[in-house]
């Protein structure tokens, strides 16, 4: 039970590919485009294996799950991929709209910097939509910078050093 809520947080597993699709498929099309930044009708088969498979040292992803009628349910996701360097990663998270507001991706987001501190990154980033208020207001809140908005640029950059 998190803020008033019941779910539990996990590692994503391999046998999360239908409940991963499911969660890409019930964001509003606004909140799948504030996360991936392109419209995307349905995921391919190929797209939700490659988030569903994760090293976890390179590449790590934790789901919050509730129970629904017997059966897990994805109702956020934060993930972490290491970048070129292998030494900085790049982060973002997404909860379902209808559980956006309850502390849940705030939560997924300190497990998961937390994990990837603890797999020796020496920093995490974001790449943020200049108009994603909210997402601005939790990386700033989660102890981010958040570097000004370029002139003609969509996105702004939010980074935090782990170590």
């Amino acid at each position: 039970m998190h803020g008033g809520v019941a779910y539990r947080i996990r590692p994503i597993r391999a046998d999360d590919a239908e409940r991963e699709r499911a969660f890409i498929m019930n964001l509003s099309p606004e909140s799948r485009f504030q996360r991936l930044m392109y419209t995307l009708r349905e995921p391919s088969a190929e797209f939700v294996a490659r988030l569903v498979n994760v090293d976890q040292h390179r590449d790590m992803a934790l789901v919050a799950v509730i129970d629904a009628a017997g059966e897990e349910k994805i109702i956020g996701v934060a993930r972490y991929s290491a970048d070129d360097s292998g030494l900085d990663c790049e982060f973002a998270v997404a909860v379902a709209d209808e559980w956006q507001c309850r502390g849940i991706g705030s939560t997924l987001t300190r497990l998961l910097f937390e994990y990837a501190a603890h797999e020796g990154f020496r920093s995490i980033y974001g790449t943020v939509l200049a108009s994603n208020q909210r997402m601005i207001e939790l990386a700033e809140w989660l102890g981010l910078t958040v570097e000004p908005q370029v002139p003609g640029q969509s996105t702004v950059r939010a980074f935090r050093r782990l170590d």
